[in-house]
């Protein structure tokens, strides 16, 4: 007989575990389980990222993006001071470095203050520079209320909170097969289980996830790779805030920034090159898997039409330290090729529409007794806790009275 539950959750990432959190709370009694196929939680896009706590300035006012990103920071920084994991206020600082980025600094302000970021404030070239020396800048925005915290922490502590609830949040459990049945679903995940509702959080493969349960997704999980040095300990006092470039407008990736760590660290990073492999963390790394997708998706041709640019561009700064080192010079001249440490990376699960055209908001399909998640990129883990009352609610779980 397989194990029943009321619902299932797809994925065990920062996402996936607040969603468990949040059904939970609004069903108790019901049961609940977590399949997650790796062997512990948050291990791909929460276990690398770079540790930001987003504030809300860059996202289109009136977007999901921009609703959830306020929401739901103060639920994931309430929960870290109650769960006394490590986070600090450090500010960001957005620098412009040529005179065409000053007008993108005034369109950031307004939507900072249509979405209620109301401590934003713009500098002038001598006041970012008088706060950051060495720093290229004609002009920045100041954002205090930027923080940095430890999410893989975050995520194990979610993870324990559910188990002494109950909730069963089960690694080692790949979805493998999805088969309707009355009253839900026959689920196989190394052994089977039959749920009543299943929510997909698979991040990477929840696009995957979604044709095994006979959704048509209307975009496609493309990955990108994006690559972290570690810079020398002798630069670190030096950046005591997160220092970021003016973003293309055009783009969701945010261009290489400085980035201080709870660790201690300071990271500069990430380009965004286009990944061959959904897990693909090392420079070269191929999956015939996702070529194969790749040549089939029809909107890849209009990704290499409308980003082929950006493509090489992100490309030869993963091959290349020399590259990587001349776009962080453009922000910060100071660094040197021997401040360049060790590298890290992640991967990023970008939508892709089949025009080719990158998706930029949060996207929800609904399915037969079924929810999935099939866009949810940064500022998600900011968001993650917003992000799952809403799931939540998509799902039609009503709220606590």
């Amino acid at each position: 007989m397989a194990d029943r539950f009321d619902l299932v959750v797809v994925g065990a990432g920062i996402v996936g575990l607040a969603t468990a959190r949040a059904i939970h709370s609004r069903r108790p009694n019901a049961s609940l389980a977590v399949l997650e196929k790796e062997g512990e939680v948050g291990v791909h896009q929460t276990g690398h990222n770079s540790g930001v706590v987003h504030s809300g300035v860059y996202y289109r006012p009136g977007s999901l993006k921009a609703r959830l990103t306020l929401e739901g920071r103060a639920a994931l920084l309430e929960f870290a001071a109650r769960e006394g994991i490590r986070t600090r206020t450090v500010g960001k600082v957005i620098v412009a470095s040529r005179p065409e980025e000053l007008p993108v600094l005034d369109s950031l302000l307004q939507h900072a203050q249509a979405n209620g970021v109301n401590s934003v404030r713009r500098l002038s070239a001598n006041e970012v520079t008088g706060r950051l020396p060495g720093v290229a800048a004609l002009g920045g925005l100041d954002i205090p209320t930027a923080a940095i915290i430890d999410y893989p922490a975050v995520t194990r502590r979610l993870a324990e909170r559910l188990i002494s609830d109950g909730v069963a949040v089960l690694p080692r459990h790949e979805l493998e097969s999805a088969r309707p049945a009355p009253g839900g679903w026959d689920l196989n995940a190394g052994e089977s289980f039959r749920a009543q509702f299943v929510v997909n959080c698979a991040g990477l493969e929840c696009d995957l996830v979604a044709q095994k349960m006979g959704v048509n997704p209307p975009v496609a999980i493309v990955p990108f790779r994006g690559d972290y040095y570690r810079l020398s300990h002798r630069l670190r006092d030096q950046i005591p805030c997160l220092v970021y470039p003016v973003p293309d407008p055009d783009l969701p990736f945010l261009g290489v920034h400085l980035t201080p760590t709870v660790d201690d660290e300071l990271l500069a990073g990430p380009n965004a090159a286009l990944g061959l492999a959904r897990e693909g963390y090392r420079v070269g790394e191929v999956d015939p898997r996702q070529l194969l997708r790749m040549a089939e998706f029809p909107g890849t041709l209009g990704l290499a039409r409308g980003y082929g640019a950006l493509a090489a561009r992100e490309w030869m700064r993963s091959w290349s330290p020399a590259a990587f080192l001349a776009a962080i010079q453009e922000l910060w001249p100071a660094v040197a090729r021997s401040d360049l440490g060790s590298r890290t990376s992640g991967v990023r699960a970008q939508a892709v529409r089949p025009d080719g055209t990158l998706e930029d908001d949060f996207v929800f399909v609904r399915g037969d007794s079924a929810l999935h998640v099939l866009n949810a990129p940064s500022p998600a883990a900011t968001a993650s806790f917003a992000i799952a009352e809403c799931i939540a609610d998509e799902a039609g779980i009503p709220r606590a009275s």
